[in-house]
C-alpha cells in the first residue's frame, strides 16, 4: 500500500452495537451514572438527601425505615437536607448498597414491586434470618444478596 492509500480498516470507527449495562442501583436512586468508577466517585463525594426518599419509594416504606437500614441518624439526615449538604462517603455507600439489592429483586421479580418489596422485607434463612435490606447494608453484603437472586433465577435453590 503506498503512502498516499489509506488503510480503510484502520480508519473504520469502533461503533457498540449494544449499550452498556446500566450500574445496578443507580437508576433505583435516580441517579444518572455510566460506570462502576462514576458510582464509586459519586459515593466518595457523597449522594444527595434526596436517594433516601427514591429508595423509600421503591421500598413502598416511610424516610424513616430507610434511615434505620442504613443506620443514619434521623438528625443527621434532616440537617443534611437543610443544609443541603450531600451524604457522608459512609452513609452514602450504605444507602447505594441497599439500593443494588431492591433493584436486583424488582429486576428478578420482572417488576412485580410487592413481589420485590415483600422478598426484600421479609427475613431469609439464606442470610442468618436477616431481611435483604438489611442484610445489603455493606457492599460483601450487597454482593451475596444480588448473587443469591441469580441464584434464584438460575433454578438454584437458596
Amino acid at each position: 500500500m503506498s503512502p498516499q492509500q489509506e488503510d480503510p480498516v484502520a480508519s473504520t470507527k469502533f461503533v457498540p452495537t449494544r449499550a452498556a449495562s446500566p450500574v445496578l442501583g443507580a437508576r433505583t436512586l435516580g441517579l444518572t451514572i455510566s460506570n462502576e468508577f462514576e458510582a464509586a466517585a459519586r459515593i466518595n463525594a457523597g449522594l444527595p438527601s434526596s436517594t433516601i426518599h427514591a429508595l423509600a419509594t421503591h421500598l413502598d416504606r416511610p424516610n424513616k425505615y430507610v434511615l434505620v437500614v442504613t443506620n443514619i441518624p434521623e438528625s443527621t439526615f434532616h440537617d443534611r437536607q437543610k443544609t443541603r449538604k450531600p451524604l457522608s462517603p459512609e452513609a452514602s455507600s450504605r444507602v447505594y448498597h441497599v439500593a443494588r439489592a431492591v433493584e436486583a429483586a424488582n429486576e428478578y421479580f420482572a417488576g412485580d414491586k410487592d413481589a420485590a418489596q415483600r422478598w426484600l422485607t421479609h427475613p431469609k434463612v439464606a442470610l442468618g434470618g436477616e431481611t435483604p435490606v438489611e442484610f445489603a447494608r455493606t457492599p460483601p453484603g450487597s454482593d451475596y444478596v444480588v448473587k443469591l437472586l441469580n441464584r434464584m433465577a438460575h433454578g438454584i435453590i437458596s
